[in-house]
């Protein structure tokens, strides 16, 4: 699926945007996503990402 996190399963969110006049308008939220390759039994897939679970990953 696109636009989605492999790992955590994050996606596009709907809101709204409110401006100082209280103009309501809707919007769509999108996860910050990367393409990363990676290594699953020994062939290279491309998955993709959102930042928080690619720092997570970084941490281990």
């Amino acid at each position: 699926m696109a636009k989605t996190c492999a790992i955590c399963g994050k996606h596009p969110r709907s809101g709204r945007t409110i401006s100082h006049a209280h103009n309501v308008n809707p919007r769509i939220y999108f996860p910050n996503l990367r393409t990363i390759r990676r290594v699953k039994n020994g062939t290279h897939e491309r998955i993709k990402v959102c930042m928080k679970c690619l720092k997570a990953m970084a941490k281990t």
